[in-house]
């Protein structure tokens, strides 16, 4: 599977934005949180990549923005992430995580 993700650098803080190649545009509601989830291309779309492009990057990063099944599997078994983090938006998933 291919991911959609980008990098942003700030001083000392390394975001890594990665959504599942099928979210990428999509737009996610969950009424009962108020939530609305938005995956453009313009934060997600810079690079394409497989999991062993983005997952060096993931692993570095001290800001994780993920969308997606397959993303937030593959954080999961990395242990980059907990279950904790997960919400469920509409149809996917998402998650977050920084490094304090």
């Amino acid at each position: 599977m291919e991911f959609y993700y980008a990098i942003y650098r700030q001083g000392h803080e390394l975001l890594v934005a990665v959504c599942d190649d099928n979210t990428l545009e999509g737009t996610f509601h969950c009424a009962e949180k108020g939530i609305k989830l938005d995956v453009k291309k313009a934060f997600y779309g810079k690079n394409l990549g497989q999991k062993e492009d983005i997952l060096p990057h993931m692993k570095e990063a001290t800001i994780l923005n993920l969308v997606g099944e397959k993303i937030i599997e593959i954080a999961l078994d990395e242990g980059l992430i907990n279950k904790e983090c997960i919400m469920v938006i509409g149809d996917t998933l998402h998650a977050q995580r920084v490094k304090m």
